[in-house]
């Protein structure tokens, strides 16, 4: 949580800027951020999976490397679906051609980093006997949320200050991915979750553009009071960790003995902890949201409808996520796949919702 508020500190310092200068990326960011903690969520559930049926090993497998590239290249549709879909509603111009390939550019540096961040946050734990479900998904979603928004921020810097070698740089990281599909070992399972994932986040884009959407309309409110651009990223981490965790916990009881396994009381021991943090966690993120807010030159105070609401907040997306985890395997689609990033994409919905009725009663808007 604490780590989210490097984004939070560069999405606050340059909120104006970018709603000014290149308002599209105001459209996708939600979408965005969530995509690629809902790719690599769904990676790090499968190679749980993996783990405790022994089919990895290592970091080096090329196991590894075939689920990242699959991860990087099943996000290529919902990225340009955000695209598109921003681009239509705010026209095409040069500004949008940018950001599509600032779009690009990150999401293969990301999803690079992403993708070895993610075997080794999944494969460590289980190998000193912890476990994976319960720690990866939030760590994969905090490394995400914290590169994410600053990559694109200062890669938009990089454009404007020497547009040449973005340019080579975008271009670079194409052929990287292509190497990377090359080194790939693609099998029949492999294709089927590369479907059924790319599937899943392509309508879940469509979705997501709610939320974009929303945020970009009301970016002149949400202006006004800082502290909840800065607290944004945090909150849509938290409250999708949260929901991220419960799905991947049930999805891995799920996948390996049936839906028996949610009778188990160790289950809602688990389920029952997690609620117990929602208070803590709320009340930190808002604390430490004032100090930043003001560390770069703001005022702010804690806000306790945000503190009041949020555990409630968290407490319907946990059950959600139980909840998508349990239908998807009922009618045979591998939890692993579409769990976590359904979760966490209703969990920023509801999130950005959240942080506009907030602007909208500290401006009295």
């Amino acid at each position: 949580m604490a780590f989210d508020f490097i984004s939070g500190v560069v999405l606050g310092k340059n909120f104006k800027m970018i709603a000014t200068s290149y308002p599209l990326l105001l459209i996708i960011l939600p979408g965005l951020s969530d995509l690629r903690g809902n790719v690599f969520g769904a990676m790090a559930s499968r190679m749980t999976t993996a783990l405790h049926l022994g089919k990895i090993r290592g970091i080096l497998d090329k196991e590894v490397t075939t689920n990242m590239s699959m991860a990087i290249g099943s996000s290529k549709i919902p990225l340009i679906i955000l695209w598109a879909t921003g681009a239509i509603k705010l026209g095409f111009s040069h500004s949008a051609f940018i950001v599509l390939l600032v779009m690009i550019a990150s999401a293969i540096v990301i999803g690079l980093l992403l993708g070895y961040s993610t075997a080794f946050i999944t494969i460590f734990p289980y190998r000193w006997g912890a476990d994976p479900d319960m720690i990866a998904a939030p760590l994969i979603a905090l490394v995400a949320d914290v590169i994410t928004i600053p990559t694109l921020v200062y890669l938009i810097f990089f454009y404007e200050g020497h547009s040449v070698a973005f340019y080579a740089f975008t271009a670079l990281m194409v052929v990287f991915f292509v190497s990377l599909i090359a080194l790939s070992d693609y099998k029949r399972e492999h294709v089927r979750a590369f479907k059924e994932v790319s599937g899943v986040l392509t309508v879940l884009a469509l979705i997501e553009i709610f939320s974009g959407s929303t945020l970009e309309s009301y970016s002149d409110i949400i202006s006004k009071a800082i502290i909840l651009s800065v607290m944004y990223p945090s909150l849509l981490d938290s409250v999708g960790n949260f929901a991220s965790i419960a799905a991947a916990t049930t999805s891995t009881r799920l996948n390996l003995s049936g839906k028996s396994a949610l009778k188990n009381r160790e289950f809602y021991f688990d389920v029952s902890a997690l609620l117990l943090l929602t208070p803590i966690i709320g009340f930190l993120t808002n604390y430490i949201a004032v100090r930043v807010t003001n560390l770069i030159g703001y005022q702010a105070a804690l806000i306790w409808p945000f503190i009041l609401g949020y555990p409630l907040l968290v407490v319907i997306n946990m059950a959600i996520g139980v909840f998508i985890a349990y239908i998807s395997h009922r009618f045979n689609i591998d939890p692993d796949n579409v769990a976590i990033p359904t979760a966490t994409t209703i969990s920023d919905v509801m999130g950005t919702i959240f942080i506009v009725l907030l602007a909208k009663m500290m401006v009295g808007a």
